[in-house]
């Protein structure tokens, strides 16, 4: 298991150099010195992930109110830019995993 361990470290590390990674830190802590844009960009991400997770018929009209709702936020710069990057990180973290499971034959 001691393998696997230095192993993980290792990848947390390459993680880590990454631009992906890296743009997402820079923006989520230029966000996190404005503590009311914070809170805001927490509630639309709890918001958003919650719509995502719920199977429901009507997700597309609830993402649309969502994105209503957050129209200003949405329209911050800074919020629009830390939400791409987000989004970029996740990809390559669900990539990395992907392969990885796939790779072990792993079902799920």
């Amino acid at each position: 298991m001691s393998d696997l361990s230095s192993l993980s470290k290792h990848v947390v590390d390459i993680f880590k150099s990454t631009v992906e990674y890296n743009d997402y830190r820079i923006l989520l802590d230029r966000i996190k010195e404005e503590p009311r844009l914070y809170d805001r960009v927490l509630e639309y991400r709890r918001k958003n992930f919650n719509i995502l997770q719920d199977d429901i018929e009507d997700d597309i009209a609830q993402m649309d109110d969502l994105v209503n709702e957050y129209d200003d936020l949405l329209g911050n710069p800074l919020v629009n830019d830390f939400i791409t990057a987000e989004a970029a990180f996740c990809k390559m973290v669900r990539d990395f995993t992907t392969s990885v499971t796939d790779e072990l034959e792993f079902d799920i």
